[in-house]
């Protein structure tokens, strides 16, 4: 009896374990079914190309090892090797850097074209500009003056005491003095199509060509040496600095500069430095650490000696000018900066190629070269 009762204990099992074994069967083939019927549902969505080997690739995993296994609970889990032509993703995003088929860069012309600062202009603004209609400048000058001014009759009176004496005799000469327009110019050349196309490449040579014949202007005003058509800057004609003394401050030197024109009757309009000197002279402090030149937090014009002080990077680190600008003369303008555009040049017709040129002409006109001292900093000692 007992024999029996285990027989059917051990069927009974069976049946339970055949049930839950179908049961399992019927779970995984619910899954597969579902993975089968996503795939031909969306395909994308689940990485698989365009649909394409849909059915191919369930067909694989039903039937692979692994899954036949998984059904018979012989493996909790499986994998199936998928050839790569089956798993084709086509997930569209955005491409990087320049040249994506699909989105646009945002160019932004508004602003115009980007570039380097440019160098603030100071020099021209030391002198009268007056217009000029001729390629040259004449002006009469005096080269020498003997004074002998004194008492009729007096101990300089040729002879004799008194009225109706001789009175005593100066002397002068005179001098023709001439200056020379000079031209500044240079050009860039460019393709007809481009300037068509890009009418901001236009306007950009136009500021920076014009820019440039400035900053030429600029050096040449300040250390121009005479040479084939260039003029004479204040350097070679300004009186040398004769003050000079070892180890004295920057300070000190400047101000025996503006007093060497005054000892010469000249009235100084102000100091013309490098920007690095410049800072140099701001940062100077006294023995407990204070600024000489004041609060930094201070908007002041730049000044030293109660005059302008004029900050260039045309101007030598190391040196200085100090001038009298209204007695040193003027700055003659025959054209003021002009930009024009030509074909005419060369084969440039057939080749479709424009030169763009700009130029100015103009002199620094020295009329009193004494007006300005020139000189170094510095002396070492």
């Amino acid at each position: 009896m007992s024999d029996q009762s285990e027989i059917l204990k051990a069927m009974q099992a069976n049946a339970d374990a055949l049930t839950r074994l179908a049961d399992s069967q019927k779970e995984t083939k619910t899954r597969l079914l579902e993975i089968e019927q996503k795939m031909v549902r969306n395909p994308r969505s689940e990485g698989f190309g365009d649909g394409g080997g849909v059915a191919e690739l369930a067909d694989l995993i039903i039937k692979s090892s692994g899954a036949q296994a998984f059904e018979q609970k012989n493996t909790p889990s499986f994998s199936v090797n998928v050839p790569a032509r089956l798993l084709t993703k086509n997930t569209i995003i955005n491409a990087t850097g320049s040249g994506q088929p699909l989105v646009a860069g945002d160019r932004v012309e508004q602003r115009g074209i980007v570039f380097a600062p440019q160098q603030r202009l100071t020099v021209r603004g030391l002198f009268a500009q007056i217009p000029t209609s001729s390629n040259l400048i004449e002006r009469p000058a005096e080269l020498a003056f003997t004074n002998n001014a004194g008492a009729q009759g007096g101990p300089t009176s040729p002879q004799g005491t008194g009225e109706s004496e001789l009175k005593a005799e100066s002397a002068m000469t005179l001098q023709l003095l001439q200056t020379a327009i000079v031209i500044i110019a240079h050009f860039i050349k460019a393709s007809r199509q481009i300037l068509s196309d890009a009418p901001l490449l236009q306007r950009h040579l136009d500021q920076r060509l014009t820019y440039g014949l400035n900053v030429k202007e600029e050096n040449n005003l300040l250390t121009g040496d005479g040479g084939a058509g260039v003029m004479f800057g204040i350097v070679s004609q300004a009186t040398p600095f004769n003050g000079g003394a070892t180890n004295q401050t920057i300070l000190d030197t400047l101000a025996k500069a503006a007093n060497q024109l005054a000892v010469g009757n000249y009235e100084p309009s102000g100091f013309i430095l490098n920007p690095v000197d410049w800072l140099t002279c701001q940062l100077l402090k006294d023995t407990t650490g204070r600024y000489l030149l004041g609060d930094p937090a201070a908007t002041t014009t730049p000044k030293l000696w109660g005059l302008p002080v004029v900050p260039t990077p045309s101007m030598t680190s190391g040196q200085f000018i100090c001038i009298d600008a209204q007695r040193y003369g003027y700055i003659a303008d025959r054209e003021d900066a002009t930009v024009r555009i030509s074909e005419n040049v060369n084969d440039d017709f057939v080749r479709n190629v424009i030169t763009v040129l700009a130029e100015k002409r103009c002199a620094l006109v020295t009329e009193l070269g004494a007006a300005a001292v020139y000189g170094a900093l510095s002396y070492a000692g």
